[in-house]
């Protein structure tokens, strides 16, 4: 019995092991989604200011200080795309391990929950057993009696 209450306790670790890993997924993939969309974001930026520069291109009325700003802000522009996208590749890492992390724990789970059941399966067969025995002497006593 304390074979059981043993295998019990590990798959009730092993348990809330899966769950804080299955929160740590859902938590990286929202966070990857925010960055996605704020990325989204800074190229939208990118795309229409770069129709805004184009047209004032057209127009002439660019002079050096105006294609300065431009040029400051689409080097900003792109270094922060940059950064979002590096950070989300680090996510995406991140992601792809504790998915390997919860495949692990689903496999450790399964296996304890396997180990339990041949557990209770051989507790049974063993109590099986003695209550047999017990009949077969209680059998075997009454028979002796009455043959006396």
């Amino acid at each position: 019995m304390s074979r059981l209450k043993t295998v019990t306790r590990v798959l009730n670790i092993k348990d809330r092991e899966k769950e804080e890993i299955e929160f740590e997924v859902r938590k990286l993939r929202s966070e990857i989604r925010q960055l996605e969309c704020s990325l989204d974001l800074l190229e939208k930026k990118f795309g229409e200011t770069t129709g805004e520069f184009e047209e004032k291109q057209r127009d002439r009325a660019m002079d050096v200080h105006k294609l300065e700003l431009f040029y400051n802000y689409f080097m900003r522009l792109n270094d922060e795309m940059n950064e979002q996208k590096k950070e989300i590749v680090k996510r995406l890492s991140d992601l792809n391990k504790r998915q390997s992390a919860l495949l692990e724990a689903y496999r450790e789970k399964k296996l304890f929950e396997i180990l339990k059941d041949r557990i209770e399966k051989e507790d049974m067969t063993l109590k099986d057993k003695a209550e047999q025995k017990e009949q077969d002497f209680q059998y075997l006593a009454k028979r002796l009696r009455d043959n006396k």
